[in-house]
């Protein structure tokens, strides 16, 4: 961590990325703020230096509280000096500035105050006078007048005599013992954290700012002398799930910023064990190399990452690519897999890319839907799954005059692309609408008609729609966005047959109706070609792909289906071609909008968030930076 957050670059750099992790966590409260002003809020540091006399973590805010209390806007070192005068020790005046580093001599103060048993002590202990070491009563001016005429040895005399003072070593349990006093994680109303973590950050940019050639020290360094030690990661899991033990409310984030490399033993038991008590972990791995440092999650393990980075993956909750706010995500350019699952686990270097991530995290409770994305459900499925066109024909092959799932699989697509434009100019046409209209164009014929063909049509009649053609991997990338696919896909007879005994559905089907696998379809790929069909992709996973289709809600899983990949319907001729499954991306452009229909959109924005920041936190209603 030492490496990550100060890499060589400078102090101001190491101050900003400090800043930027507390910045993050004020984000993280402020969401969760949104959501549930009663929240509770820890901040946990770990990593401290253990060699040095502090304990292994600490708990920030209580460690801010206790920083703020004395007067913020005096030198610590003046502080304590204005304690020793009182007490009549000004003749150590020297010794404070240069034996006691700023932000030690603030904490001393701040010790003292809070123990006032202790200042009697404390000054007691602090030498009187130096003068039977050189004949005169002023310390400073001893040391200057023999460093002048190079008797060195008597200002280290001085030195040595302060250094083992019983005053100094009661300085340095102080020390110790300070940050000994916030070990025990301390859950606090939201509104506190916020305003414990806005008031250090603050100091800090104060601080560095008004930084002057003094050696006065910041507010920031009070806390970064004493970090970088172990990275004891089981420790903190440890209070962790001792805090989480003690809280009884249904939602629980665990935000864990690292570098991975735990130094007290293997910390993915104690995550799974968090996990396992519904803690959703998030876990952020900080780097100072910019060329690993996408705005990218992940599925499974990287070839060039280290052990750290395995580890915080390994450690993180998994959640389905199509839960909010993942898809968010994805339109703000965030690289998302195509297996339709990731790790709540991010690689970070930016301090904007940090913020990003941890303003997104908490914005949404994750599995449910987002009200602005979720357009499947605004659509009457029951028109599509239920048609009365073609809900009677469970086969391809049976269909016969009736082949008409082209026309309803290309209005259901069309209907789902136009409902995610708000206020469009002309209305959304309903799936029946759509779907006479394309019969009236590409009537039934006992053979179907090319799916591409009809919806080159279909995107000239209704502005403004797009389409293309994309792999399996570009379908799901679609899927993960909420743009609807239309699926093609050919099969053998024997080949039908099959898929249809496996989605039949009877009173004594247990369901859901499991994964329709390649492996089940592989001696069927083979063979005379029974039909086509189109459906509708709407669904992935990393095991499967999923879709509705329009043969009745008594079929299938309610009307739907899932195949394990592509090539579960893919169809191999006796020439030995093969016909592949065929996707087709349904979407448009912000620049094909009108102005009206951009404005509409902006202001429905605006006023869902309003309406529901409740019940759907979300990235638009969060501050920028």
């Amino acid at each position: 961590m030492h490496q990550t957050l100060e890499s060589g670059q400078g102090d101001e750099r190491a101050v900003e990325r400090l800043r930027a992790v507390l910045r993050a966590a004020v984000k993280l409260a402020r969401a969760e703020q949104q959501h549930d002003p009663d929240a509770l809020l820890f901040v946990g540091v770990f990593g401290l230096d253990t060699s040095k006399g502090a304990p292994p973590s600490i708990d920030l805010c209580s460690a801010i509280e206790g920083l703020m209390s004395t007067d913020g806007q005096q030198n610590g070192h003046h502080l304590l000096i204005q304690l020793a005068n009182h007490r009549g020790r000004s003749h150590i005046t020297k010794y404070i500035q240069t034996k006691l580093k700023e932000h030690e001599a603030r904490i001393i103060h701040n010790y003292l105050m809070r123990n006032p048993q202790m200042v009697e002590k404390f000054a007691n202990a602090i030498p009187s006078s130096f003068s039977a070491i050189a004949g005169i009563n002023a310390a400073e001016t001893v040391g200057d007048f023999a460093e002048s005429f190079g008797f060195s040895f008597i200002s280290e005399t001085i030195d040595n005599t302060t250094e083992n003072s019983e005053a100094m070593v009661m300085a340095r349990k102080i020390l110790t013992d300070w940050l000994n006093e916030f070990q025990k994680f301390r859950p606090r109303k939201i509104e506190s954290v916020i305003s414990l973590l806005e008031q250090i950050d603050g100091r800090m940019l104060s601080d560095s700012r008004s930084r002057t050639v003094d050696g006065q020290s910041t507010l920031l360094d009070s806390l970064r002398h004493h970090m970088y030690g172990s990275t004891p990661m089981r420790h903190s899991l440890q209070k962790a799930i001792e805090v989480f033990g003690t809280c009884s409310t249904q939602q629980q984030v665990l935000v864990l910023v690292s570098d991975g490399h735990s130094t007290d033993g293997d910390p993915l038991p104690l995550a799974r064990e968090l996990r396992d008590k519904n803690v959703t972990v998030a876990t952020i791995f900080l780097t100072d190399r910019t060329a690993v440092a996408q705005k990218s999650l992940y599925n499974e393990h990287m070839a060039d990452w280290d052990k750290g980075q395995r580890t915080l993956f390994d450690m993180a909750t998994r959640v389905q690519g199509s839960a909010h706010p993942i898809p968010v995500m994805a339109s703000m350019g965030w690289s998302i897999p195509s297996s339709g699952e990731c790790g709540l686990y991010t690689t970070v270097c930016s301090t904007d890319a940090l913020e990003e991530f941890c303003s997104l995290l908490l914005s949404a409770r994750f599995g449910s839907a987002d009200v602005f994305l979720d357009i499947l459900g605004k659509v009457d499925l029951d028109s599509y799954v239920n048609s009365e066109h073609v809900r009677t024909c469970m086969n391809p092959s049976d269909q016969g005059d009736e082949r008409v799932c082209y026309a309803h699989a290309v209005a259901a697509v069309t209907h789902m692309a136009l409902l995610r434009i708000v206020d469009r100019e002309g209305g959304c046409p309903s799936i029946q609408t759509i779907r006479e209209r394309i019969l009236e164009k590409f009537p039934a014929n006992g053979r179907g008609q090319p799916t591409a063909k009809v919806m080159e049509q279909v995107v000239e009649w209704y502005r403004p729609l797009r389409f293309r053609a994309v792999d399996e991997d570009g379908s799901r990338q679609a899927v993960l966005r909420r743009r609807p696919v239309l699926t093609t896909f050919r099969l053998s007879k024997s080949g039908w047959d099959t898929f249809a005994r496996h989605f039949h559905r009877d009173a004594e089907t247990p369901m859901p109706i499991r994964v329709l696998t390649s492996a089940a379809m592989q001696p069927h790929r083979q063979g005379k070609d029974g039909g086509g069909h189109a459906v509708v992709m709407t669904r992935c996973d990393p095991q499967s792909l999923s879709f509705l289709n329009s043969w009745g809600s008594q079929w299938g899983n309610n009307g739907s289906f899932s195949i394990e990949n592509a090539q579960a319907l893919e169809l191999e001729t006796h020439d030995e071609d093969t016909i592949p499954a065929r996707f087709y991306d349904i979407y448009w452009l912000e620049s094909d909008l009108t102005p009206a229909e951009r404005a509409a959109y902006y202001r429905r924005v605006d006023n869902a968030v309003q309406a529901h920041a409740q019940q759907h936190p979300s990235v638009f209603s969060l501050e920028a930076t």
